[in-house]
């Protein structure tokens, strides 16, 4: 499934019992009011392994980190478990500013298992 609205958007998919979340563009507090509701109905279904892929992500502010720690609250709440793929600097950085990175699980790259071709996708800004 694709949601995508101007400047933000999402991408899913399922594998095996992961489902991988793409969040692309700029993930502030309107892509939380927007892609929230979406993002907790992908996050419904039994995959019980959630992973955030944030590598598309350019922009990331306090509305955004809200729309994550949801999907965390939701994935905990149905025995799952969250994990997040490394953004650009930026948008890490603010992570680091805000001490939540270590409130959340962040892998370098996608698990083998997970990737769909792009596993080498280079970002703008450096990783």
């Amino acid at each position: 499934m694709r949601a995508d609205v101007s400047g933000f958007g999402l991408w899913d998919r399922e594998v095996e019992a992961t489902t991988v979340l793409e969040l692309f563009g700029e993930i502030d507090i309107e892509a939380r009011l927007v892609l929230g509701p979406a993002v907790e109905r992908m996050i419904d279904r039994e995959a019980p392994e959630v992973v955030v892929d944030l590598r598309p992500v350019t922009f990331l502010d306090a509305g955004g980190l809200g729309l994550l720690d949801e999907v965390q609250d939701g994935v905990t709440a149905r025995g799952g478990t969250l994990r997040l793929v490394r953004g650009r600097r930026g948008v890490m950085r603010l992570f680091r500013l805000t001490g939540l990175d270590s409130a959340f699980t962040v892998l370098d790259r996608l698990p083998p298992p997970l990737t769909d071709g792009d596993q080498e996708l280079a970002l703008p800004g450096g990783p």
